[in-house]
């Protein structure tokens, strides 16, 4: 059944088609397709019920673009108290942001899977049915599709001192070896005034899904600038300083989660701390092998084999098990050596900030500049997808 619109707009009613639409809502060029797939309606279906369904596809024409509450009411024909009702439920549980007098949808990913799981207010059933659907949707090689978006998402940002101490090394040699700002964590974070702490929609998932963090329980997971403005006036954010941030990402560090943030040189707004277990990104990567999905940092580990004393402490915490040992039959024998797979490894620093005898150190080795800005990054995203 279909039903008139005011403007000769015909509005989608039907149960089918309003999750067809929607699929194709959450879907755009800069984001993630979801695949049309029966595991797929299962995931919408419960992350949005059909009332919900029905007012984002007949209110929204596209993802990331602001809508009014009057426009969203003229193009459902909804009334005013039920539009109102449904919209406050929604940017309540985190299926939309609201931005001043507009409401935003955002793609599934990046974005809305995010802040879902991030804000985690929905019902629990539900959430734990959407879980479900994404764990699902992994194993059915949805993260693949990463790998197409060009340039990617994502990229990882190396460990504090392990970096630190490479500018200092540095700081008489080349500019082609010389550490830029977007390359050193508190710079990058320094471009804004304001912060949070939030929960990891990513560790969340995969807990409400059967499986818990392998690394760690805590959240370490940030927002910067206006989207912590916006974590904490919502109350899903804590607010913290930089100082107090710098102290979460060593402990982020500690308990050996990765620094990743979006593909751009300004401050993007977010920091995500990232395991191999739970991680969308991480984890297609290592299991996956897909390595397209993510931009490595510009540092390579280096060791120094005369302090090495085989330990294996870097061994262990290589989030992509990029480091072995060799020669040597013995796991204690002096004549082991590691060695890192560069094919692997995605100089992340864990490997250096946890080595106890200062063996490993990071080299600049690549010269990847990110994209200047978000809307920059969006464009060129549509532009080559």
């Amino acid at each position: 059944m279909t039903l008139k619109g005011i403007f000769g707009r015909k509005l989608i009613s039907e149960k089918g088609e309003i999750y067809t639409k929607l699929r194709e809502l959450v879907s755009p060029k800069i984001s993630l397709e979801l695949p049309e797939h029966e595991v797929t309606n299962k995931l919408l279906i419960n992350m949005f019920p059909q009332d919900e369904a029905f007012l984002v596809i007949n209110g929204f024409k596209k993802t990331i673009r602001p809508t009014s509450a009057r426009k969203i009411r003229k193009r459902t024909q909804l009334s005013k108290t039920l539009v109102k009702s449904l919209l406050n439920k929604m940017v309540y549980a985190g299926k939309l942001i609201k931005y001043g007098p507009f409401y935003i949808m955002l793609p599934y990913i990046p974005g809305g899977f995010e802040f879902y799981f991030t804000t985690g207010r929905d019902d629990p059933e539900r959430m734990k049915k959407v879980a479900e659907a994404h764990d699902e949707l992994f194993n059915l090689g949805y993260p693949l599709g990463l790998s197409k978006m060009k340039p990617p998402i994502y990229r990882v940002i190396s460990t504090i001192q392990p970096t630190n101490d490479t500018i200092e090394i540095n700081k008489s040699v080349d500019v082609e070896h010389q550490v830029l700002p977007y390359e050193v964590l508190k710079e990058y974070l320094a471009e804004k005034k304001d912060f949070a702490v939030v929960a990891c929609s990513c560790r969340t998932a995969a807990e409400m899904a059967g499986h818990p963090c392998e690394r760690t329980a805590e959240n370490f997971c940030i927002t910067a600038g206006i989207l912590a403005r916006y974590s904490i006036k919502t109350g899903v954010g804590r607010e913290v300083t930089l100082e107090e941030l710098m102290d979460v990402m060593q402990r982020a560090e500690k308990e050996g989660l990765v620094h990743q943030t979006i593909n751009i040189k300004k401050n993007s707004g977010f920091i995500c701390n990232c395991c191999p277990c739970c991680c969308g990104f991480l984890k297609s990567v290592k299991k996956l092998d897909n390595y397209g999905a993510i931009i490595k940092s510009n540092f390579d580990p280096s060791i120094d084999q005369q302090k090495c004393v085989s330990c294996s402490i870097c061994q262990e915490i290589c989030p992509m098990d990029a480091i072995l040992k060799t020669n040597g039959a013995q796991q204690d024998s002096k004549e082991q050596k590691i060695k890192i797979n560069k094919d692997l490894c995605i100089g992340c620093g864990l490997c250096a900030s946890h080595c106890p005898h200062g063996a490993i150190s990071l080299d600049k080795v690549r010269g990847y500049e990110p994209i200047k800005g978000l809307l920059k990054y969006l464009r060129k995203v549509e532009k080559e997808n």
